[in-house]
């Protein structure tokens, strides 16, 4: 019965991170594609897969970031295959990070989604920057513009995260 119990609990939390997932995914892809300043779009994507490797560990975080990179390569456009490689990263190294070396405070999760945000809008770039060098310093700005529009996400996601009951043991 108490296995049974168990399994109930994590398939229910499954759900709600499936959720959350879809939510924050329809957010970036539907609603806040329109409100891009200085024609950079957010990013919440990241933020949440780094805040689901911080909660949940390495492995739940890596494979959170699969689902969440799949998603995202699927709604987007451009490279098919850049997300569904970073994600996974992304959340197993968070996940790795808060098992063994790190705390699961806010500062933390701040400088591991910004350091996220960030690996993400240079990889996207990256193509674009071998390929024309000459236009390296627009390329920098809008990476950095993208980040720094993708920080007040941050907040959302660790939020979201936090709220959820902590790891089955």
């Amino acid at each position: 019965m108490e296995q049974l119990i168990r399994i109930w609990s994590r398939a229910r939390r499954g759900a709600l991170y499936a959720m959350l997932l879809v939510l924050f995914l329809l957010l970036q892809e539907a609603v806040f594609i329109y409100v891009a300043p200085f024609g950079v779009r957010a990013m919440f994507l990241p933020a949440l897969v780094v805040a689901v490797g911080l909660f949940e560990g390495g492995w739940q975080g890596g494979v959170f970031g699969l689902a969440a990179g799949v998603l995202s390569d699927l709604c987007g456009t451009g490279i098919h295959v850049l997300f569904t490689v970073l994600y996974p990263l992304m959340g197993f190294a968070m996940g790795f990070l808060a098992d063994f070396l790190v705390n699961r405070r806010f500062y933390v999760y701040l400088v591991g989604a910004v350091a996220a945000l960030f690996l993400s809008a240079f990889c996207q770039m990256f193509r674009l920057l071998v390929t024309y060098p000459a236009s390296s310093g627009s390329l920098w700005l809008t990476c950095i513009l993208q980040t720094l529009w993708s920080i007040p996400f941050l907040f959302p996601a660790y939020s979201a995260c936090k709220a959820l009951p902590r790891r089955l043991g």
